[in-house]
């Protein structure tokens, strides 16, 4: 467990900086806490529901494991918002995992990731709809407290929206391959409710919060989202299309 606390905290940590403002003062504590909870609750979306499920079907509760290399992929992200003033910028937080000791068969294991991405998006669209209501009044602007949920929801909107349109790619690292192999309409469901989320709440030029964007920053947003569809074809390729290794 202090693999899968670590993992977590420096996701938070990583993530933190994608404000402007933070630093090493207690003022920037909040934020911290903010995405600390923000990154907890989308990994609960996420990962709970194929737990629930596994227990019912085997009794066996799973055990979490830490994804090292997914805090590059975030400290990446976070680097190229940071370069290109993207607010909000990329946020990569799905950083742990759920291992079984039973092996789970093709099917049931793609329900596990089509429940738990529907949970995610849910949880998602729920706190950007929460968000609103936080920027309308409801918490005080600069109380501590204020910036803890406000950071929080805004963490949970992003990163799982995110984990939405980019996670469900078919590609063979991502877990949409899985639901792709199993069912093609439950994966086009999920994936183009995604993307469509995404765009409207993040990209979309009257709705989203990219709408004030001037021109280069908006070509840097879709940039970043290019380079991150072409590293995951090109992924996907590599082990697709290479040759096998001769046995020596």
């Amino acid at each position: 467990m202090r693999a899968v606390a670590a993992a977590l905290l420096a996701a938070a940590l990583i993530s933190s900086f994608l404000s402007p403002s933070f630093g090493p003062d207690a003022a920037s504590v909040p934020t911290f806490i903010g995405f600390l909870l923000g990154l907890s609750i989308v990994l609960v979306a996420f990962e709970l529901p194929p737990i629930v499920m596994r227990l019912r079907a085997t009794g066996e509760v799973g055990r979490l494991r830490a994804l090292p290399w997914t805090l590059a992929l975030a400290a990446a992200f976070v680097l190229i918002s940071r370069i290109a003033g993207l607010q909000p910028g990329y946020l990569y937080g799905l950083v742990l995992s759920v291992t079984f000791t039973r092996e789970a068969t093709h099917g049931q294991e793609a329900r596990e990731t089509a429940v738990g991405m529907a949970c995610t998006l849910a949880v998602a669209l729920a706190a950007w709809l929460l968000l609103d209501s936080l920027r309308s009044g409801l918490v005080t602007a600069g109380d501590a407290l204020g910036t803890v949920f406000q950071t929080a929801m805004a963490a949970v909107v992003v990163s799982g929206l995110e984990a939405a349109a980019f996670g469900m790619l078919p590609v063979r690292f991502m877990p949409g391959r899985t639901v792709y192999e199993w069912s093609r309409p439950a994966w086009a469901i999920l994936f183009g409710l995604g993307v469509f989320a995404f765009v409207q709440v993040l990209v979309g030029p009257s709705s989203g919060y990219l709408a004030e964007l001037e021109p280069s920053a908006w070509l840097a947003a879709l940039g970043v989202f290019a380079a991150f569809g072409a590293f995951s074809l090109a992924f996907w390729a590599w082990f697709r299309f290479r040759p096998a290794a001769r046995a020596g």
